[in-house]
Order: structure tokens, then C-alpha cells, then sequence
């Protein structure tokens, strides 16, 4: 309808193949041989289920393989597709009306390696086999009414639904371990197609494999908003509030297929009075291990995990933008927010309550954890113009701001041990028992074909096998929220003053910024031993519990930086914009989810730089719309952008917990950070002196179990940082007066420099060695930030 309703539709498709790169160890045929003529050599019969797994879980282009470490250089690539679609409809009921609607699908797949992220408790690896394979849909749909109500008063009204659907997986999971290996997990372990494919299988020495077990998450997020803005005098006030519910389905299966580690150390081949291993390569003991189905220690959660919540969020604020003065201008605000906890009516989400047993939310328990309704953050902040040029802004605010917890920390944690979260509790409808031990209660064994390794699932509310004889003699790994946990706030305070110069052609600002967190999310093991003989301090009450996981609201963190930017303007055709920050951040914990602290009956012993904690970042970027040049033909002098990106950083620390250990030199004495390769094919960099460590500390300080504090603190050695260089060309081309081509060259890491892996652990006190990129440690290989040269041609036609 002319006048009255625009419309806009777009498509694009993405299909794309990456090459990529890695260095590993995998059980070669060679291998196989080396650690079978160890089973002959100590008379040790080859397992049957290990034979079979040998055979049908790894790809058998390993199988040429030299029987050496490192001996697998993968060239293995990345896949994947997306379709995307969006509509935008704009329609003017009237002069006072306007309604607009916004619609988004998207759709596609990708199969890579998953990194070793330490936040999510995984590892990578190199075998197409086991990359992550993972689906995704996502849609969004959204409505908005803006109305003028009064030449003073104006009201938007939103209305928004979101859709998200992922399932993760090992890219080849189609091997049924139950029927064809004799594989026997659990009663309650279920042998359909979804729970096929590779357990977790972790040889000493070699690359593990079943990295990915049936994982994903939907769900579907509706919100109303509202806000209201009036202007009077000099005042411009903001009122309005948002309502959002979530529904999810949770199906994160982790260890559901059992995780199962061979070491090397469980046959006759090992020497347990000398610590070593009867072949010269410590490999082969560990491989001999797995082949006669010797386990050192597993692990497996037995039921059903799958849980659907409902999550709701309620906030309503006011502001005041204030114009005391042409030159001073105050903002004055009010928030309210209330994120409620997780809950269904299933009854299914058990929770361990110290005093209590497992408790049942809807059936006894209301919530989780009690609700917060105390949520206020004022916010204020001004601007003011010191001089009458107006060439001088001085501007700074303070506020306190809440921040929603997702749902990962209640329900996939990945901690160290097995208390993963509330779907994993032997309570309620949906039990799932998570188990250390074999049915006879060894925690190291030989697996038999055709006989189960676990048991089923067992119910165990009380944790008292006296008060619950179906609690048997399993001892359960639970987990617990702090009935008094609380939503996590920030002060965020900041100061700054911004100057132009020459007539706004360049801007230049400097300020200090800073935050300070509270009741931040920390999970800590309240059942930690309290004397080195293992003593658990809840063993007389619930004698069937080990750990106990309790999610609190404890941590703190503290953050300050020195801030500048510089802006140019159009300068002879350049553009340029450049930052440098100078910061340092501390808390006790910073990663919400896989960690728990050195010593959970003492958590500032882990106060210390943040995992993230950076001292120095600069970054710039660069334009330049190059003149065209009289001389020549205008389609080949005119039309030509060089653009080009720097990013230059210090790299974060090395820790996520305190380690444990004694620092005793300098950590970078006689160490030149150079590059090496040996003729192994091992590469890397000696990043840190490892004889500056002692791995035997001190015990000037203790925990309660006896474990020797050490000198090191957490996070005291920082990896290496960041240096980048882009480039950029680019040529416009006018083909017709409304088409043009656009012809793009994009050069990455334009100095081919080497960006080594940083963080949490890339190195050892041990070795000191780093031998990955970061690109590659962080899951994306070859064209991840910081890896290896590369151009990317692009071209684009619009009309």
C-alpha cells in the first residue's frame, strides 16, 4: 500500500569447507603390535571388547602410523552450511501510529573440533570421527507499536518470541558398543540409536575419543515490554518495564556412555615400586592397559538427565535525563529486577539441602533457591561542557547493575568431579545415579563381555543406605543450591574527559573505568574431607554422599582500568580510530561453570588476577578511500579502499584454581620464547623455566585434608600475548547506474605472526612447553584469530 507499508526481504546462503591442521598421537597398528607383544611377553589375554572397539572406533587411516608420539598430522577439514532468512515490514496506521514487525530464521550445521575449552570441560580432537557435529534452528519473531499519545508523550510497545534449537554430537556415532563390543554399561543405560557411538575413552598418551556424548538445548523465550518517554521542561523522563518467560528442555547426557581412563598403570607390565612402565614409551603401557580392558577409573551417569523448566524474569525502571544547564546534563535512575528460579510442574528438579536430605521442588520445595525481591540499582551519571567551545566533555556515572545466572551452572556444570547439577541427583521421578565404581565397588577393574560394569539406577533421597535401603552401598556424587543464594551485582563507576580538535576532525578521550562484583557464583564442595584421612564431614548423616556441590553466591571480583581512544575524521581520505587500555582484574573465581576451588573451606586462598586479567590491549583500525588519480581510466584509478586492523594484547594468566605448588625463580629465567621444532615433528615454545617450580610445596599453610597450599598463587604467571596485523583492498566498480561490483582482497595475520595458545592450560609447571596456536586451543583452527596467513578473495554485486 503506497505510502503506508514498506517491506524488506532478504536470503543469504553459507557453505563453507575449512582446512585445517593438528598434531596428535594415535593407536597405529604399530602401537597395537608394541603394546600386544607386552600382553604375550606377561601372558595377558587381549580383551574382546577392546578388540572390538579398537576396530570400529578409530578411523583406520591411523593404522600406517609410525608407533611414536606425535606421529598423526591431521588435514582433517571443518564443514558446515547456514540458510538465513529475514523479513521487515513497516506500516503506518497514521500520523500517530506507527507498527513494524521483524521475523528471522536460520538454520545450519557445522562439524569441527571443539577446542579444549576448560569452561566447558572439554577436550579436542584431531579425528574427524569425534568433531562436534551441531545442528541449529533458530527463530525470532517480533512486533512493535510506536505511538505518539501527547506532543509530550510518547509509548513503544514490544512483543517478541524467540526460538533455539542445538543438539551437539561426535560427528560419527553410529557404532552400537552394547551389541557388537558386549559393552555392557548400566541395566538403565538405553541401547537405542541415540545412545550409540563411543564412551569416553581416555588411553594415557594418545588422543581421546568420544568427546561429544548426546547433548543440546531448546528452547523458546517470550517477552512484553513496554516504555513510556515524556519530556517536560527540562526534564525527558523514561518509565517502562519487561516481562520475559523462558521454557527450556535440557538434554545434556554428559558421561551417559561412561568415561573410562587407562593409564598404563593396572597390568604386570608396570613396576608400582619404581613408577615405571616395562617399554621404553610409556605409551605402550598405556595401551597395553585399554587392549586387556584394565581400567584405571570411570565414571558414568546412569537415568534420565533430560529435564524442561520454565524460568521467569520480571524488571521495571524509570529515568530522568535532566538539563540542569546548557552545559550540565544528569541522569537520574531507578531499576527493579526479579529473576525468578528455575522450576516445572514435573517435579522432577531434586536439590540436596544440607539438614533436609534431596528435596524435591513443587513437591515440599517451592523453589530451588528463595526468591529475590529486594533487587534495586540506582544508576546516575552526567555530562558537562566546562567551556563555551564546547570542544571539552566531561562525562561520568555510577550504577549497580543485576545480572541474570543462566541455566548452565544448575543444571551442566562439568566440575572436576561428578556432581554435575540438579538433574543429576538420585532423587524424583527422573533419577540418575552417577557412579565411580563397578557393580562390585572397585573403582579400577577388567571389564567382561556380556556383564555389566554399573549398576542401575538406585534411588537415594536420604543418603542413608539405614534410612533408604535402596541406597545400597553406591556412594553418589550430589549436588545442592545455597537456599540463600542471591543474584549476582556489579558497581560499575567510571570518569572520563573527551576533547576534539581542529574543528572535530580528531576526538581524543581518556578516563578511568572501573566495576566491582558481588555475589558472584562459585561452586564449592561443602563435603570436602576435613583431616587427610578422607574423613567427610557429612558421613554420619548421609554416609551414601561423597561430593556435594553447592552452588553460592560468594565470590567477588574487582576491576580497574585506564581507558583512551583517538578518533580521526576524514583526514586526506583516512579514517582511524585507536584504543589502549591498561586494567587489572581479580576475583576468587571466574569461571561460573567446571570449577571448584583449591580449598572449598577457604576461598579467598584463591583470590588473585582474573583468568581474563590482561594489563595492556591496543587495538586500531584504519581507512583509507584512496584519490583518485586524473591519469588512466576511471574505472582502474578511482573507487579503491585499503582498510587494515591491529590488535596487540598481553596475554592472560595460566591458572583457573590456586595449583598447589612452590615458585622458586623466576618463571621466565634463561627462556627466549623461541620458536623450535625437533626432528620428532614435536614444535612449540619453552615458555616458562620449569626448575623454577617446585611440584612438591611447602606446607607453611594447609587445607583440611591435608593438600599443601604452596607458594605459587593462582593465576601469578601469565601465557603469551596477542599480536595481529590485517589488511585489507578493496575496488569498487560502477558496472550500470544502479549495479555495482565490489572485488575484495582480505589479508589476515599479515606478518604470518605466530600467536601461541594462552590461558588455562596450554602449559605445565612440568614442561613449560607450549606446542598449539591459539586459534587451534580455542576450537578454531587455521582461520581463528591469530593463525597462519591467510587471503580471503570476496566479491559482491549490488543493485
Amino acid at each position: 500500500m503506497k505510502d503506508k507499508l514498506l517491506w524488506f526481504v532478504g536470503f543469504e546462503k553459507q557453505k563453507y569447507t575449512i582446512a585445517l591442521s593438528g598434531l596428535n598421537t594415535e593407536p597405529s597398528t604399530a602401537y597395537q603390535n608394541a603394546a600386544l607383544d607386552l600382553l604375550t611377553t606377561y601372558n595377558v589375554p587381549e580383551s574382546p571388547i577392546s578388540q572390538a572397539l579398537m576396530s570400529n572406533l578409530w578411523p583406520s587411516y591411523i593404522n600406517p602410523l609410525l608407533a611414536q608420539p606425535s606421529n598423526y598430522f591431521a588435514t582433517n577439514p571443518s564443514l558446515g552450511y547456514s540458510y538465513n532468512g529475514v523479513i521487515k515490514l513497516d506500516y503506518n496506521i497514521n500520523v500517530k501510529h506507527h507498527l513494524s514487525g521483524r521475523w528471522f530464521g536460520g538454520q545450519g550445521s557445522q562439524t569441527a573440533p571443539t577446542g579444549g575449552s576448560a569452561a566447558l570441560a572439554t577436550a579436542s580432537s584431531n579425528l574427524n570421527y569425534y568433531f562436534e557435529k551441531a545442528p541449529i534452528h533458530v527463530y525470532n519473531y517480533a512486533v512493535t507499536l510506536n505511538s505518539v499519545l501527547t506532543p509530550r508523550m510518547t509509548n513503544q510497545l514490544l512483543a517478541g518470541v524467540n526460538y533455539f534449537n542445538q543438539v551437539f554430537r561426535d560427528a560419527v556415532a553410529n557404532y552400537d558398543t552394547h551389541t557388537n563390543a558386549q559393552l555392557f554399561l548400566s541395566p538403565d543405560t538405553p541401547v537405542t540409536p541415540k545412545f550409540f557411538g563411543a564412551p569416553n575413552i581416555r588411553i594415557s598418551g594418545f588422543e581421546q575419543i568420544g568427546i561429544t556424548p548426546p547433548e543440546g538445548r531448546n528452547d523458546i523465550t517470550g517477552m512484553l515490554a513496554d516504555v513510556i518517554s515524556y519530556n517536560v521542561g527540562k526534564h525527558q523522563l523514561r518509565f517502562g518495564g519487561e516481562y520475559r518467560q523462558a521454557h527450556l528442555n535440557e538434554f545434556y547426557f554428559f558421561h551417559s556412555l561412561g568415561k573410562f581412563i587407562f593409564d598404563g598403570t593396572q597390568g604386570p607390565w608396570y613396576d608400582a615400586t619404581t613408577q615405571t612402565c616395562a617399554a621404553s614409551d610409556t605409551n605402550v603401557c598405556s595401551l597395553a592397559d585399554f587392549l586387556s580392558g584394565r581400567v584405571s577409573n570411570s565414571a558414568i551417569d546412569v537415568g534420565d538427565a533430560e529435564r524442561k523448566i520454565v524460568v521467569n524474569a520480571l524488571d521495571f525502571f524509570g529515568s530522568d535525563s535532566w538539563q540542569v544547564t546548557p552545559k550540565l546534563n544528569v541522569n537520574l535512575g531507578l531499576r527493579w529486577d526479579y529473576f525468578g528460579p528455575l522450576h516445572n510442574g514435573s517435579k522432577d528438579i531434586a536439590v540436596f539441602i544440607p539438614g533436609r536430605g534431596i528435596q524435591i521442588q513443587g513437591a515440599g520445595l517451592d523453589g530451588i533457591f528463595k526468591k529475590n525481591l529486594k533487587d534495586f540499582s540506582p544508576r546516575v551519571g552526567f555530562a558537562y561542557q566546562p567551556s563555551s567551545r564546547g570542544d571539552v566533555v566531561v562525562r561520568g556515572g555510577f550504577g549497580i547493575y543485576f545480572d541474570q545466572i543462566n541455566v548452565n551452572p544448575f543444571m551442566d556444570v562439568r566440575p572436576p568431579n561428578n556432581a554435575d547439577g540438579v538433574q543429576d541427583n538420585p532423587a524424583g521421578p527422573s533419577p540418575v545415579s552417577i557412579y565411580t565404581a563397578n557393580t562390585a565397588g572397585q573403582t579400577s577393574y577388567t571389564w567382561q563381555p556380556g556383564q555389566y560394569i554399573f549398576n542401575p539406577v538406585q534411588l537415594c533421597p536420604s543418603g542413608n543406605v539405614a534410612i533408604d535401603p535402596t541406597c545400597g552401598s553406591s556412594v553418589f556424587d550430589v549436588y545442592s543450591v545455597n537456599q540463600n543464594f542471591h543474584t549476582a551485582y556489579f558497581y560499575n563507576y567510571n570518569l572520563n574527559v573527551q576533547k576534539s580538535f581542529a574543528n572535530g576532525a580528531a576526538v581524543w578521550q581518556i578516563g578511568y573505568v572501573g566495576s566491582g562484583g558481588r555475589r558472584l557464583s562459585v561452586l564449592l564442595n561443602i563435603n570436602q574431607p576435613i583431616d587427610s584421612a578422607g574423613t567427610l564431614p557429612f558421613a554420619g548423616q548421609y554416609p551414601n554422599f561423597g561430593a556435594i556441590n553447592q552452588l553460592n553466591s560468594l565470590g567477588t571480583s574487582n576491576y580497574n582500568s585506564l581507558q583512551s581512544t583517538l578518533r580521526l575524521r576524514a583526514w586526506h581520505g583516512i579514517s582511524s580510530e585507536f584504543g589502549y587500555t591498561w586494567s587489572h582484574s581479580l576475583d576468587e573465581i571466574t569461571a561460573y561453570r567446571g570449577v571448584i576451588p583449591f580449598d572449598s573451606y577457604n576461598l579467598k586462598a584463591d583470590y588473585g588476577n582474573s583468568d581474563f586479567d590482561v594489563r595492556h590491549t591496543f587495538t586500531g583500525s584504519i581507512s583509507w578511500e584512496v584519490p583518485g588519480s586524473s591519469h588512466g581510466p576511471k574505472a582502474l584509478t578511482h573507487g579503491w579502499v585499503v582498510t587494515s586492523v591491529l590488535s596487540f594484547h598481553g596475554g592472560p594468566p595460566g591458572d583457573q584454581v590456586r595449583p598447589g605448588i612452590d615458585i622458586i625463580g623466576d618463571p621466565f629465567a634463561g627462556v627466549s620464547h623461541s620458536f623450535f621444532k625437533h626432528p620428532d615433528g614435536t614444535a612449540g615454545v619453552q615458555w616458562i623455566n620449569p626448575n623454577s617450580f617446585s611440584l612438591t610445596p611447602s606446607c607453611g599453610q594447609i587445607t583440611s585434608d591435608g593438600r599443601c597450599y604452596g607458594t605459587l598463587r593462582r593465576n601469578q604467571v601469565y601465557g603469551p600475548g596477542f599480536k595481529d596485523v590485517d589488511l585489507g583492498v578493496s575496488k569498487r566498480f560502477d558496472l550500470t547506474e544502479r549495479m555495482k561490483l565490489n572485488i575484495k582482497a582480505e589479508m589476515f595475520n599479515l606478518f604470518n605472526t605466530i600467536n601461541y595458545a594462552s590461558g588455562y592450560g596450554p602449559f605445565g609447571y612440568g614442561s613449560g612447553v607450549i606446542s598449539d596456536t591459539i586459534g587451534d586451543w580455542n576450537g578454531a583452527p587455521g582461520l581463528g584469530p591469530g593463525e597462519a596467513f591467510a587471503t580471503v578473495l570476496s566479491a559482491k554485486i549490488t543493485f
